[in-house]
């Protein structure tokens, strides 16, 4: 077996540093030395695993706090959804109220040209003075027509002619008299 000569260095602390056949060195220390270096390398381990726990706290913290911020990008996104469909549902009501209040004219419109028709007809079907419904709305206007067909009250017959009566021998002249009577009327009249 051949020894090889190594080279060692005698370092100032009284280590010694040999290098080896691969070019690398190698310390050595005295024991003495290497407690206090053990005891200082069980300070540092107790440090870093302080360190290693305000790591893991501070990621806590971050995970957590970067979940705030999620939910609240989240929750800003929703918001301005929900302002963009506001703004289209204002259009929409602005529409709708528009054509509503183009409803109600027309059904006003509707409505007054319904309770004149129904005066009118009042008026001239049941012989009713136009001062005793100037004042009656629609619904009170339905309401007499109603009664009025109810009780039976009698219609003034139409006088699509245009004249008022046959010569004073109405219904009324005629009640009561025996048929003779009648025919003599009838061929007593001018043709």
């Amino acid at each position: 077996m051949t020894e090889e000569i190594r080279t060692y260095t005698v370092n100032t602390d009284g280590s010694l540093s040999i290098k080896g056949e691969d070019g690398k060195t190698a310390k050595y220390v005295k024991e003495s030395d290497l407690g206090a270096v053990k005891s200082q390398l069980k300070d540092k381990e107790g440090e870093v695993i302080k360190l290693q726990t305000d790591l893991a706290g501070a990621t806590t913290k971050y995970d957590t706090a970067h979940q705030d911020v999620l939910k609240e990008r989240a929750a800003k996104e929703l918001l301005e959804k929900d302002a963009q469909e506001a703004g289209t549902f204002k259009t929409k009501v602005a529409e709708l109220e528009t054509q509503l209040a183009g409803l109600k004219t027309s059904s006003g419109e509707t409505a007054t040209k319904l309770t004149e028709r129904l005066r009118t007809q009042l008026m001239a079907q049941y012989k009713i003075t136009e001062d005793k419904l100037k004042d009656k709305a629609l619904a009170d206007l339905e309401t007499m027509e109603s009664t009025l067909q109810l009780t039976g009250v009698a219609t003034v017959p139409a006088n699509y002619d245009g004249k008022s009566g046959g010569g004073g021998n109405g219904a009324d002249d005629l009640k009561g008299k025996s048929p003779l009577a009648l025919a003599t009327m009838g061929y007593s009249e001018k043709k």
